[in-house]
């Protein structure tokens, strides 16, 4: 067996912590995954077009749960599965159903809501007391938002000061406050959903919005964007797509994960948006460009593609942003062509310097560092998204201090 020294057993650990835990595939056997919930220890996932799937082990058997969900051509057309206290919901083409029995039976919720293979409910949300449906569409065609606090029995319009030519996508909870990504933009409610007011700062489509510390961070045509400041003013996340038709975004352990549609399929940001790195290990390639949607339960998040579903488990992470006894390491500038500095304050002592890539490479290693400042040039370092963090060369302990952008 290989004996490592103390220092490369460390950098051995740390970047173990960046890489491990991605994607595992269920084996599932089930194929175009559109949506994902739980409920009492069972996992439900729509199938399409076969409709709904119920595992009560984890997700290695599953069976068919649609009795009483319309069947057209010996097809159940479900599009969502969310959950509402003891209530399943499903959207389908023809409707809203719900179940009180784990989906062993099903029965018509929709009202006089619009029911279509155009017009449907798309996503469920639930928050307080009231369950939100998102429907496929425009507003003027049927779609949009619709709330009911009854389980279903009435449905209220929940799209009121939205245009009518907005499709909406996404729908998150951040503090008091509810986002509303549409395809014209953003729109902020204080009032459960009752009314919408439009965000100035973003006037283009956007599919999806996380919050990570007190950064939003947004999906949309122009690629994954954070805001520092409630939304008042956006910029460009690095290491990402710059132009999208699509995308989901959400905050799972601590960190940011964001699917796209391109060959990599799946994004992680471990500095609360501002960069990220590819994170599609174990996708296979075509469901790497398939990936519909993720779903949070517990420690696991999931997301279903065309061939499977998969799954990471969140892991406590041992790269702390800041010490406890005293002030910070920094880095400036972060945005950097030929050198950046990095200043180690007193009390931290003697540090190693480690520069890992977007791919979990480490590209750089610097012994020796005393408390100061300390100038790092650039060298052969390329272009691209890169974590710094500081060693204590004794106890092996890494911090990360924060991200660089070396252009």
């Amino acid at each position: 067996m290989r004996i490592l020294p103390t220092s490369a057993f460390a950098s051995a650990v740390l970047l173990s912590s960046l890489l491990s835990a991605q994607w595992t595939p269920l084996s599932s056997g089930l194929q175009q995954i559109r949506s994902i919930t739980s409920q009492s220890g069972a996992l439900y996932a729509v199938t399409f077009p076969t409709g709904v799937r119920k595992s009560v082990n984890g997700g290695t058997v599953w069976t068919p749960a649609n009795t009483g969900i319309t069947q057209t051509n010996g097809n159940y057309f479900v599009e969502s599965v969310g959950v509402k206290g003891s209530f399943l919901f499903a959207g389908a083409h023809a409707g809203i159903f719900k179940s009180n029995d784990g989906g062993a039976s099903w029965t018509n919720a929709n009202g006089a809501l619009t029911a279509s293979n155009q017009v449907y409910a798309n996503k469920f949300f639930s928050f307080g007391n009231e369950l939100f449906a998102v429907f496929a569409g425009t507003i003027a065609q049927g779609g949009g938002v619709y709330r009911t606090s009854d389980n279903g029995a009435i449905w209220n319009i929940g799209h009121s000061g939205m245009g009518s030519n907005a499709t909406v996508y996404h729908i998150t909870s951040v503090g008091a406050v509810l986002y509303a990504c549409t395809s014209v933009g953003i729109y902020t409610s204080v009032t459960q959903g009752q009314s919408w007011t439009p965000l100035p700062s973003v006037n283009y489509a956007v599919f999806g919005l996380a919050a990570s510390g007190s950064n939003l961070v947004i999906v949309s045509t122009f690629g994954l964007r954070y805001s520092t400041n409630n939304g008042g003013a956006w910029t460009d996340c690095g290491g990402t797509p710059t132009s999208l038709a699509d995308g989901e975004i959400i905050t799972f352990d601590g960190k940011v994960y964001a699917i796209v549609p391109n060959q990599t399929g799946c994004y992680r940001s471990i500095d609360a948006g501002l960069t990220f790195g590819a994170y599609g290990t174990g996708l296979s390639a075509i469901d790497a460009i398939s990936l519909e949607e993720f779903f949070a339960d517990g420690t696991k998040l999931y997301t279903g593609a065309f061939t499977d579903i998969y799954s990471i488990t969140g892991t406590s992470t041992t790269v702390n942003t800041v010490e406890a006894s005293g002030p910070a390491a920094y880095v400036f500038p972060t945005v950097f062509e030929e050198r950046f500095t990095i200043v180690i304050p007193e009390h931290m002592g003697t540090r190693t310097l480690i520069l890992i890539d977007a791919q979990g490479k480490e590209v750089r290693r610097m012994e020796g560092l005393e408390p100061g400042e300390h100038v790092v040039p650039r060298q052969s370092m390329a272009a691209g998204t890169l974590r710094c963090v500081l060693m204590d060369p004794i106890s092996g302990h890494p911090q990360r201090v924060g991200t660089l952008i070396a252009r």
